[in-house]
């Protein structure tokens, strides 16, 4: 097939075969591809140049979304995966191992830290929310467990936060209740902290 190329947007090339429109990909990546040098090339050569492309472009996605904040493999995969092929995202994530930008342990435990620290989040809680994020149950729980939570501190501190008034209402009590489950409290531990009339709550 017959090649030729026109200037796009933000540095990407965007490639014709046979006059017609195939694919776009970074201009860096075209410059380095044997093609650039070439007049024609076959349908492998250009299936494997739009797949270095989407690679490069799938890297370069990841490190911004490392930028706004620390993922975990699972996490930022699945975020790949929705605008890149699976091959495309697996590259982008090894690569990013081998360069030690994605640690699932640290991850982890910094975002453990966080949660108990911002969220006053109970052991449970902060496990379970780390098992969402996409980080192994065995490592989120080692994470969670090795946090020195102050279970009374941390419901204290939550209390703190809710503003209740003087006399507070039954759906005062109730919205605190909520919170402090929500934080993944059990309601024997928030009894050892505030106590309430148990027919009414």
């Amino acid at each position: 097939m017959e090649i030729s190329v026109t200037t796009a947007k933000s540095g990407r090339i965007n490639i014709h075969a046979d006059g017609e429109y195939y694919f776009t990909v970074p201009a860096l990546i075209w410059y380095a591809s044997p093609i650039s040098s070439k007049k024609e090339a076959d349908e492998e050569e250009l299936f494997a140049l739009k797949a270095l492309g989407e690679e490069h472009d799938a890297y370069e996605k990841a490190l911004r979304l490392l930028s706004n904040r620390a993922h975990g493999e699972k996490e930022l995969k699945m975020k790949l995966r929705q605008k890149y092929s699976d091959e495309a995202a697996d590259s982008a994530i090894l690569k990013l191992t081998e360069n030690g930008l994605i640690d699932d342990e640290k991850f982890a435990r910094d975002l453990a830290e966080e949660l108990s620290r911002r969220k006053s989040y109970s052991a449970e809680r902060i496990k379970n929310e780390l098992i969402s994020r996409g980080i192994d149950r065995e490592t989120a729980k080692n994470a969670a467990n090795s946090l020195d939570i102050d279970k009374k501190a941390g419901i204290i501190n939550i209390i703190s936060k809710i503003h209740l008034p003087e006399s507070p209402t039954k759906k005062d009590v109730d919205r605190l209740l909520r919170r402090l489950l929500t934080a993944g409290y059990s309601m024997s531990e928030i009894r050892e902290v505030i106590s309430f009339s148990e027919e009414d709550y």
